[in-house]
């Protein structure tokens, strides 16, 4: 009873009538439950579980209600088992002004189980500080949906001025053409997040991941800095209409981009100078992601470095790729563990954890 001292019904769960005694709480069967044989006075007091009352009160409100205690423990035991309900309810109060968190307070304590813990995970992402090198088609509209979620500071790598090209879906816009890149993206940044982001071009060694969206991103050098400051770094990329996400780099710990490329030159020796070819083709106009795949491809990224940062789990991509291309719009997890050539898992590792 201490681990539920408020039962909460979770409020984001609707309460449905299958019929006048069956109340069904939810419309997923994976996260919902149904409750056979309510009369009234079990209907006004399951509506009654918003977190005003303690346990031993709310047990109290069902004898009141005319209610067996020893069902009532039984409905309540079997709602948390469904897991409808929660500890105590969802402080809205702690948002402030930034109401706009709502939906991922609500998330987030769906996925924790608790309000304590859900804002806590909330908290921790408005500490959180993501450099993301590309302010391009892809970098700015992540850049938004991190802001978005919380991500307390963002600051972009990018030297060129925008291009009419750049122009995308919640990202850089036509106004912008001729501007710094990076000037342009703090704007975008802003037009989203009610947040105060602190916007800077801040030193890629004090951020707590960094994302490569530049085209070939093993070849950025931030990844090699990445590697030898030991911050995580995340790639991600569409490569000839493929969505690419990964690998997440965690230095020391897990497999590297230098291992996937040693993978492809073990099953193509000739990897190596094709990729160098790759690296300085002209015109990287031509190779723009279309609007489709540029914020497909920010969406799943932007989903990956949450789960990282919320420790709610391993994310998919560590030593792996999720890739996602037309026509079938599958998604694939390719992987690419550490290469036997590289060296970069230390012998004893620290075991792979999330973030949070």
């Amino acid at each position: 009873m201490a681990s539920h001292p408020r039962p909460t019904i979770k409020p984001w769960l609707p309460k449905l009538w299958r019929d006048p005694e069956t109340l069904q709480i939810g419309i997923d069967p994976a996260g919902g439950a149904v409750v056979s044989g309510v009369d009234a006075g079990a209907a006004s007091w399951l509506v009654g579980l918003d977190g005003s009352r303690s346990e031993a009160e709310t047990l109290a409100a069902a004898a009141a209600a005319g209610l067996d205690v020893a069902n009532a423990v039984g409905i309540l035991s079997g709602l948390r088992q469904s897991g409808v309900l929660l500890s105590a309810p969802v402080d809205v109060d702690d948002l402030g002004d930034t109401g706009q968190l709502l939906p991922e307070l609500v998330n987030l304590t769906a996925a924790l189980t608790s309000p304590l813990h859900g804002s806590q995970a909330l908290t921790a992402r408005g500490r959180q500080h993501i450099v993301i090198d590309g302010a391009n088609r892809i970098g700015v509209p992540l850049g938004a949906l991190l802001a978005a979620s919380g991500v307390g500071r963002l600051s972009f790598l990018d030297a060129q001025p925008v291009r009419r090209c750049d122009a995308g879906v919640g990202g850089l816009s036509l106004d912008d053409e001729g501007e710094p890149r990076v000037t342009a993206a703090q704007r975008a940044i802003r037009r989203i997040s009610a947040l105060e982001q602190a916007l800077t071009q801040a030193a890629p060694h004090e951020a707590d991941l960094v994302v490569l969206c530049q085209p070939w991103t093993v070849h950025d050098p931030l990844q090699a800095r990445g590697m030898n400051e030991r911050t995580a770094h995340l790639a991600v990329a569409v490569c000839q209409g493929t969505v690419v996400i990964g690998p997440l780099v965690l230095p020391g710990r897990t497999s590297c981009l230098r291992c996937a490329e040693l993978h492809r030159t073990d099953r193509d020796p000739r990897w190596p100078a094709v990729a160098a070819q790759l690296v300085a083709a002209p015109n990287r106009a031509m190779h723009e992601p279309t609007s489709v795949l540029a914020s497909l491809a920010a969406a799943l990224a932007a989903a990956q470095i949450l789960d990282h940062l919320d420790g709610i789990g391993v994310p998919e991509v560590v030593e792996a790729t999720l890739e996602l291309c037309p026509p079938d719009w599958q998604l694939h997890r390719r992987t690419w563990p550490a290469h036997a050539d590289c060296g970069c898992v230390e012998p004893v590792a620290e075991p792979i954890r999330a973030a949070g």
